[in-house]
């Protein structure tokens, strides 16, 4: 008897070949990369059971849910299923189908920055599989409950996006439409979703504590629609189930929060707290033991484990004996995802030792995700005045270019997150970044890409950017970061598939040229569209061309 199934959309159920950076092509147009390249850059055939369809590595936020809910109502009763094979599971004991979503409509600040008013395939995946289990509700009558980090997405105003093709192109028209296409309660599930989609709940917030009260609600009292979990659910770390089935790419959750205080940032909005290592061994032997000998350590910001201080200066010695720790339990990569750039400019001996411990070198690189969002002094200090911390805003530009040295003379390649199109950003401000970004491509010759990213408000959506939206000072800046990734993406996609098959490897670098030549080619059309010329700056080659700048007398 399994009353209770958990799964998420195919987007979030692959192992993506041991590198996570894959993962991003979820976020793109299906219609640009079809679904066997998809399938064959992104396979799925290593995380579940060919018999039964149950998961054998699963999201971490599923795996919390899962042993949440199995202290609760016990181990027979609770599944995580993967989503192509949810029919097998259910059946007339079934009560609720619980889905961790990552983002189930595409209109996260990745999915919008690389998808274009496209289907990107996380979107494709969420609505077959809704699809899929309203067909089965009808017959077994059980309850759909959304949750997730991006379960945001299927309430008002925020689905607004999804209607967005013939919305007004200025952001005061778009504020005043929105308020008019809303109609609806802010904050209620979209009737679409309810409607066509099937979804009968929504849970916000982090329900690791609270997810079998909540199930229990729904079998019971009939809860509100919008379910909203906070962090103050969650009194001790202790309190938070430790996992103990594997997870995709051998993730494990070293930190929740992060402290730097970005106020454009969802993640800030929790607690940080950090769990100890001994726990985080125990985890990560789970994914050890079943083969998967790369751990990757979930965290907002790395360089802040075991830190107390204000001035965010690093615990070197802490973060050196986790991985140290984790060697020793047997994994012989451990990977992190976001890092800052002063935390690593703090601490080059760290991350120098980081590298020794994961044997990196010219032929063994590790991806990390730092966020650079926008280089103004001004929007620094107003916006996230501690990202720089134990630094200043006006020696962020160096701290960049430092910090960026680090990682590439140790072996880490970065994918660099911007933030394109903040309300409060002046056009020359948008420059001052644009400028900095060709500094670092031909003047620091950074060795990773640079993610041009909408930004987007969680509070709320009509400022969010969207490229009708984008003036030409935008426009430069998000095409210079694709013109550094094009070029990027060609140099080093060998490397990036060195895990592939020879024929897929060769397929996929083959694609990666053919795709490159098409997103600028795709650019520069879809600028001279919409302002009717095609610039100077897109077709020069001379770093002249580009937008000078200075920021409070530090040339750049």
């Amino acid at each position: 008897m399994r009353e209770f199934i958990l799964s998420a959309d195919r987007s979030q159920v692959s192992n993506f070949r041991g590198n996570f950076l894959f993962g991003f092509l979820s976020c793109g147009p299906a219609k640009v990369s079809p679904r066997p390249i998809y399938s064959m850059i992104c396979p799925t055939w290593d995380t579940f059971n060919k018999n039964t369809g149950e998961l054998l590595l699963a999201p971490l936020g599923l795996r919390r849910i899962q042993e949440s809910l199995t202290h609760r109502f016990g181990n027979e009763n609770v599944l995580a299923q993967h989503p192509n094979r949810i029919h097998q599971a259910v059946n007339e004991d079934t009560k609720i189908i619980g889905l961790t979503e990552m983002s189930p409509l595409g209109i996260g600040t990745v999915d919008t920055a690389i998808s274009w008013s496209n289907d990107p395939w996380n979107r494709e995946w969420f609505i077959r599989l809704t699809k899929t289990l309203k067909g089965l509700k009808e017959r077994y009558k059980f309850k759909v409950v959304v949750g997730g980090p991006g379960s945001w997405q299927l309430l008002r105003p925020f689905t607004d996006y999804m209607r967005r093709a013939d919305t007004p192109r200025s952001r005061e028209s778009r504020v005043e439409f929105k308020s008019e296409l809303s109609g609806g309660k802010k904050g209620e599930i979209d009737p679409w979703v309810k409607n066509e989609l099937g979804v009968d709940y929504v849970v916000e917030g982090e329900a690791d504590v609270t997810a079998p009260f909540i199930f229990q609600s729904i079998m019971d009292d009939d809860p509100p629609e919008v379910i909203r979990s906070m962090t103050n659910s969650i009194l001790s770390l202790e309190d938070i189930p430790v996992i103990t089935r594997p997870t995709l790419t051998g993730t494990i959750e070293i930190m929740r929060g992060c402290g730097r205080g970005c106020d454009f940032c969802a993640p800030n909005l929790r607690t940080k707290r950090d769990f100890p290592i001994d726990r985080l061994v125990r985890e990560a032997k789970r994914n050890i033991a079943v083969g998967q000998k790369a751990i990757w350590l979930l965290t907002e910001e790395l360089t802040l484990y075991g830190c107390d201080n204000k001035e965010k200066i690093p615990n070197g010695d802490k973060i050196v004996e986790l991985f140290r720790s984790l060697k020793n339990a047997g994994a012989e990569k451990i990977g992190a995802t976001h890092w800052t750039f002063a935390g690593v400019r703090a601490a080059p001996e760290t991350i120098s030792e980081l590298s020794k411990i994961n044997n990196l070198g010219p032929d063994s690189w590790m991806g990390v995700q730092p966020g650079l969002e926008f280089i103004s002094p001004r929007l620094i200090r107003k916006y996230m005045p501690y990202k720089m911390k134990p630094y200043s805003p006006e020696e962020f530009p160096e701290t960049v270019k430092e910090a960026v040295k680090i990682m590439n003379r140790n072996y880490y390649y970065p994918a660099i997150t911007l933030v394109v199109g903040h309300p409060e950003e002046q056009d020359d401000e948008v420059d001052m970044t644009t400028s900095f970004i060709d500094e670092l491509s031909n003047g620091v010759g950074l060795k990773g890409i640079i993610a041009p990213l909408l930004y987007v408000d969680y509070y709320k959506p009509e400022r969010s950017m969207d490229y009708d939206m984008m003036n030409e000072h935008h426009w430069r800046l998000y095409y210079t970061a694709w013109k550094h990734n094009a070029r990027q993406f060609n140099q080093d996609i060998w490397l990036a598939t060195q895990s592939f098959g020879l024929i897929s490897r060769y397929a996929t670098i083959m694609g990666t040229y053919a795709i490159s030549g098409v997103i600028m080619r795709f650019l520069r059309s879809q600028f001279r569209k919409r302002f009717g010329y095609t610039p100077d700056w897109m077709t020069s080659t001379s770093k002249k061309d580009q937008p000078s700048s200075s920021i409070t007398g530090v040339k750049i």
